[in-house]
């Protein structure tokens, strides 16, 4: 399952970055790159759950499978996903960094980091230094910005971040719907009207399935199409077949509360929940979203509504959707409709500045003397 093991030292010359030949290290603490061997990506999960609620980013799979699978689909489209330990001296796993293409941004060149940190390690300059040798190689890769989340329940942790040059760019909150208390809405009136007004219609996924040959592929473009408008989108899928295992495939995959908005054979809206494993009485809305050209007609009310009314009609407790504020028209749409917001994470930005090596010399200083989803977050430094 895990494939050919590679010696990937983190600034070696097999890592493409010339001019460092050993590993970066910070006394008393080595950072290296990941392997791809079972026991780093198993150091690289079981750090989660040493890290602290605080530092919790649901966007970001923590399991085996997943950190392998969301390697490998970097692999096939060309992006670099470089992961990172950061070890004592007895060997033990104190941080751990992670970097990856923001690909749905039309300009390339900014990278997601991702840093933890042991609860009992930190304040301690490990997430700095994870931080400057991350840094430092995506300068070398001719990376222009870092994105970041920190938790708003941690606002030390973003102060500190922002003295280091990071500023707020937008803020991502869960929105919760107690499926008890929501109201109940005649749909049956609006669909007419839907259909009358714009010829427009709504099916589900089971019934484009059944009466559609294309089905899968024009939910998949559909899909690609809205998640590209997304400010930060829950699932990034470079291949149908990607799509598929999740969509259609998975174990949690529900046909019947996978709406699509149709224009005779074009698919042009969508909204899709998905059980949750850990929770059968919790649906989470994955997608809500038209084309641009179909926006202004109410279809992502209809959707939503279409959504709620499922949920009610099969005993469902909650639907949680994450929601960015930028985003105003859906957190409007949420809010109308009884969906609370919680607290969330506040995504940071930063260019990747020049002069690297300064900040390296910095940390190695610093270090010396002894200092987030879809979705981890950084730990303080």
């Amino acid at each position: 399952m895990w494939g050919r093991e590679c010696d990937h030292s983190p600034l070696s010359n097999r890592s493409g970055l010339r001019g460092v030949e050993r590993p970066f290290v910070l006394p008393p603490l080595s950072i290296r790159r990941a392997s791809t061997s079972p026991a780093d990506y198993a150091a690289f999960a079981d750090l989660a759950d040493l890290a602290g609620d605080e530092q919790i980013d649901p966007s970001q799979p923590m399991s085996l499978d997943d950190l392998w699978a969301f390697d490998r689909a970097c692999e096939r489209s060309g992006a670099h996903s470089w992961r990172y330990l950061a070890s004592g001296p007895s060997g033990q796993t104190l941080g751990i960094g992670h970097f990856f293409p923001v690909n749905w941004l039309s300009e390339p060149g900014t990278y997601w980091v991702v840093i933890r940190v042991r609860h009992d390690r930190q304040r301690q300059g490990i997430g700095s230094a994870l931080l400057a040798q991350m840094e430092a190689d995506l300068a070398t890769l001719g990376g222009r910005r870092l994105w970041l989340f920190v938790s708003e329940g941690a606002p030390g942790l973003s102060d500190a971040f922002q003295r280091r040059g990071f500023r707020e760019q937008m803020r991502s909150n869960p929105y919760l719907l107690n499926v008890a208390a929501a109201s109940s809405h005649d749909l049956a009136e609006r669909l007419d009207r839907l259909r009358s007004s714009h010829g427009l219609r709504v099916s589900t996924l089971a019934e484009c399935r059944a009466e559609d040959p294309d089905w899968l592929g024009r939910v998949y473009e559909l899909h690609a199409a809205i998640t590209r408008e997304v400010p930060i989108p829950e699932k990034i899928f470079t291949t149908r077949e990607e799509f598929t295992a999740f969509a259609v495939d998975s174990p949690l995959a529900l046909f019947d509360a996978f709406f699509v908005v149709r224009d005779g054979d074009r698919y042009v809206g969508l909204s899709f929940m998905q059980r949750t494993a850990d929770d059968p009485g919790l649906l989470h809305q994955e997608l809500t979203g038209t084309l641009p050209e179909y926006r202004g007609m109410g279809l992502a009310k209809i959707m939503k509504l279409l959504t709620i009314a499922y949920a009610q009609r099969k005993g469902f407790r909650q639907i949680v959707t994450w929601v960015e504020d930028t985003n105003t028209s859906m957190v409007a749409i949420n809010s109308g409709y009884g969906f609370v917001r919680e607290p969330g994470l506040i995504l940071l930005e930063r260019p990747i500045a020049g002069s690297v090596a300064q900040r390296l010399s910095g940390s190695v200083a610093q270090c010396s003397s002894l200092d987030r989803s879809a979705h981890p977050q950084p730990a303080a430094v």
